[in-house]
C-alpha cells in the first residue's frame, strides 16, 4: 500500500498548521498589554469627594472579612488526613476449642470431582450431505475452548462417543461413559 502524495501535502500542512497554533498559544507577544491588578485604592485618597453609597457598603463588607478571618480558629495540622486508611482494630484470640479432634473431624474435604473437568457450553450443527453434523463446545478448566464432534479425542484420554442437541458423551480409558449436559 503506497501513500498518494495528496495525503503526504494534507499530513504535513495539518502538522505545519498544529506546530503555528501551538507556538502563538505558548510564546507571549511582544506587542500584547500585560494587565495585572491595580492596588488597592482607598476612596479618601483618590481625592474625588466623598465615596459613594455602594463604595462605603463594600468598604464596610472588606473590613467585616478581614475581621472575621483574623478571628478564625487556626487549622489544626496533622488532626486528620482524608487520603489515609484508618488503623485495622486490633485481632481478638479465637477462643480455644477444648475438643480439637472434633474440630478436626467436623472439617471435610470438598469432595473430588470424578471425571471429564470440560463443561459444556453449546453445541453447534452443520448441514452436510449426510445430514446435520453436531459439534460439542467444551469449556476446558484453564479457560481454553474445544471444538470436539463424535469421534474426536480431547485432553485428559477422553474420546467423543455421541454429540446430541443439548448433550456430549465421553469416555474415558477405562470404558465409562460420562454425559455433559448444557446448563
Amino acid at each position: 500500500m503506497s501513500i498518494s502524495p495528496l495525503r503526504i501535502a494534507l499530513a504535513a500542512g495539518g502538522g505545519a498548521l498544529l506546530a503555528g497554533w501551538l507556538l502563538a498559544a505558548t510564546v507571549p507577544r511582544e506587542d500584547a498589554a500585560v494587565f495585572a491588578p491595580a492596588p488597592p485604592v482607598p476612596p479618601a485618597a483618590r481625592g474625588d469627594g466623598p465615596p459613594s453609597r455602594a463604595a462605603a457598603g463594600l468598604a464596610a463588607d472588606l473590613e467585616r472579612l478581614r475581621r472575621r478571618t483574623a478571628d478564625a480558629p487556626a487549622l489544626r495540622v496533622g488532626a486528620r488526613n482524608p487520603f489515609s486508611l484508618a488503623p485495622a482494630p486490633p485481632a481478638r484470640a479465637a477462643p480455644l476449642d477444648p475438643a480439637p479432634e472434633r474440630a478436626r473431624r467436623a472439617v471435610s474435604r470438598p469432595p473430588r470431582r470424578v471425571g471429564p473437568a470440560f463443561t459444556l457450553i453449546g453445541v453447534a450443527s452443520t448441514e452436510t450431505e449426510d445430514g446435520s453434523e453436531r459439534t460439542g463446545i467444551l469449556a476446558a478448566p484453564n479457560g481454553d475452548v474445544l471444538l470436539a464432534g463424535a469421534g474426536d479425542r480431547v485432553p485428559g484420554g477422553y474420546l467423543v462417543e455421541a454429540v446430541d442437541a443439548s448433550s456430549v458423551t465421553l469416555v474415558d480409558g477405562a470404558g465409562a461413559r460420562h454425559r455433559l449436559d448444557l446448563p
